[in-house]
């Protein structure tokens, strides 16, 4: 493994308490971020395990050992099992094996979220489980502080973004359907230089009311609000974008809809500096949407941090005390959805750096009416 990722191994035990001696990371973005291992969940129990006083080992299952010595090195100890009829038992004995090996005790922790009873249980024996910990605020805080190579892929992706509605914009118009639009997206980001299309969200007409719809076969008519909604990733980063747009005039009502979202959303953004509490940028935007009246419209936090997931922390909501720290990446996406009418809502990607703000995304945020 690079120094990069041993670096982030020991910041990382610099973000637990001393008496945590070790961590285990199954499948997951965490994994990624901390080894440049990428690898899905799967019936055979797979986990990374650090400590500090020892270097990296791994307990995989066979089949998966060329993969994971061509990311983690020669020099990386791997306790593998064949397949098995019970692919648990079968890694539990690998597992017995490390622990001799490594006469595993005390204080353990494992990221709750991503690491399944199937993982967990493989620990149990070695670890009292009123001993193992949450491993996720740590790794959190670590993933939440962007580097410089984190950063311009995120940009990248950004831009992508961007040239890819922009582009999908010219596809819609009266009798279009919702579908038609993702794929039209879908493609693009294929022919694009995206690790891949990660998913969306594309409503018409009343159905932008729905915060977080499937995309369906609803044909576009003139005058309906579209709302587009969706992800892409590049070197395994997120980008996160939403616009609304009306196919002919969209009537007086979703007009002023769409300015209080836009000055919402604008308002959100200027909030973000270095120190600022999460929620303070939630209660700037919604202030202006409660001035509004549109208060009971607005269901949602204002966003979500955003990297190697779509969603992860931190997330821009009441309540999250926590502040803004240079290389911070997040979505600032406030959203009115009114039933019967329908809805709007403007997202975008910021970066905390150095010299303050960047909006990653460029799309105008003007109404288009197509």
């Amino acid at each position: 493994m690079t120094d990069r990722y041993a670096d982030r191994r020991s910041a990382l035990f610099e973000e637990l308490p001393e008496s945590v001696e070790t961590v285990y990371v199954a499948p997951s973005e965490t994994l990624r971020y901390l080894s440049g291992l990428s690898m899905h969940q799967s019936e055979r129990p797979t986990l990374l395990v650090l400590s500090r006083e020892a270097g990296p080992a791994a307990v995989l299952p066979e089949l998966e050992t060329d993969r994971a010595a061509d990311v983690l090195g020669d020099d990386v100890p791997f306790y593998t099992y064949g397949d098995a009829t019970d692919p648990t038992q079968a890694a539990s004995e690998a597992f017995d094996r490390l622990a001799a090996d490594r006469a595993l005790s005390g204080e353990a922790a494992v990221e709750f979220r991503s690491t399944r009873v199937l993982e967990y249980t493989l620990l149990t024996d070695y670890h009292d489980p009123k001993s193992i910990r949450d491993l996720e605020p740590a790794a959190a805080a670590l993933r939440a502080r962007k580097d410089e190579s984190e950063r311009d892929s995120m940009r990248k992706a950004a831009r992508i973004s961007d040239r890819v509605l922009q582009e999908t914009f010219e596809d819609i118009e009266v009798g279009t359907t919702e579908r038609d639009v993702e794929r039209a997206i879908e493609k693009r980001v294929i022919d694009s230089d995206a690790d891949g299309y990660a998913g969306g969200i594309v409503t018409a007409g009343e159905r932008t009311a729905f915060p977080h719809a499937n995309t369906g076969d609803t044909e576009i008519e003139e005058g309906d609000l579209v709302m587009i909604d969706f992800y892409i990733r590049v070197d395994g980063y997120f980008s996160d974008i939403t616009r609304t747009v009306a196919v002919g005039d969209p009537g007086e009502e979703c007009r002023d809809i769409y300015e209080v979202v836009r000055e919402a959303a604008r308002a959100g953004r200027e909030a973000v500096a270095e120190g600022v509490e999460y929620q303070e940028l939630d209660r700037a935007a919604r202030q202006v949407v409660d001035d509004a009246g549109y208060g009971d419209y607005f269901p949602h936090r204002l966003g979500h941090g955003l990297g190697l997931e779509g969603h992860e922390p931190p997330y821009l909501v009441e309540g999250n005390d926590a502040t803004l720290t240079v290389g911070n990446a997040f979505t600032v996406e406030p959203g009115v959805y009114v039933d019967g009418v329908g809805g709007v809502r403007i997202e975008d990607d910021v970066l905390l750096t150095e010299d303050g703000a960047e909006v990653l995304t460029e799309t105008p945020r003007d109404l288009r009416v197509l």
